[in-house]
């Protein structure tokens, strides 16, 4: 069956909706988990975002409009309920202060790729380009998953694509620097 009316008969409901909705779910999987893995670069973690992701698209599948494919509606709420995340736990380790200086002393010796760069990057600025230039996205459709206007695209994906260049360019091998992707990936 096509996209449409496995969508279709989801929204009917019943045994045949329910096998739809599996359907649905079952051949966006691993666009869904390919997305978290490159958003996340953690296996267990972007399984775990995936699944939550599954149970939401379920429990919300009502408020799901034809007006994009699946794959991105899934991925549009999978993103909220990850930038959702993280803000609670900021908001839980802003309340111990001693878990961040622990954080900031660490040493790092490691060497600086592309995925590490990834993840030091801002989470607003790292949905917009892992979507932009991994699942070829347009402006427009990142904006209406990410319920942005397309200005603020353009500007986080432009601030991404500089801040990228930079931390790939300037910072010698064998050094790392603190950054506010790695006080994410620390919060995980």
């Amino acid at each position: 069956m096509r996209e449409r009316e496995l969508i279709k008969a989801a929204f009917a409901g019943g045994k045949r909706g329910e096998e739809a909705l599996a359907a649905l779910l079952q051949a966006n999987y691993r666009i869904v988990l390919g997305y978290f893995l490159k958003l996340t670069q953690d296996p267990e973690l972007a399984k775990d975002l995936t699944q939550e992701t599954m149970v939401r698209a379920i429990k919300n599948l009502r408020k799901y409009r034809s007006e994009a494919k699946f794959s991105s509606w899934l991925i549009a709420v999978g993103s909220n309920f990850y930038r959702d995340e993280l803000r609670k736990k900021k908001a839980e380790l802003k309340m111990s202060d001693g878990y961040l200086s622990v954080l900031e002393k660490q040493e790092e010796t490691e060497t600086v790729d592309i995925k590490r760069a990834l993840l030091e990057l801002p989470v607003e600025k790292r949905i917009p380009l892992i979507l932009k230039y991994y699942y070829d996205y347009s402006y427009r459709e990142i904006a209406a998953a990410l319920k942005i206007p397309l200005g603020t695209v353009r500007s986080r994906l432009h601030s991404a694509v500089r801040q990228l260049r930079e931390r790939l360019t300037e910072e010698p091998a064998g050094t790392h620097r603190e950054t506010q992707g790695k006080k994410e990936e620390a919060l995980e």
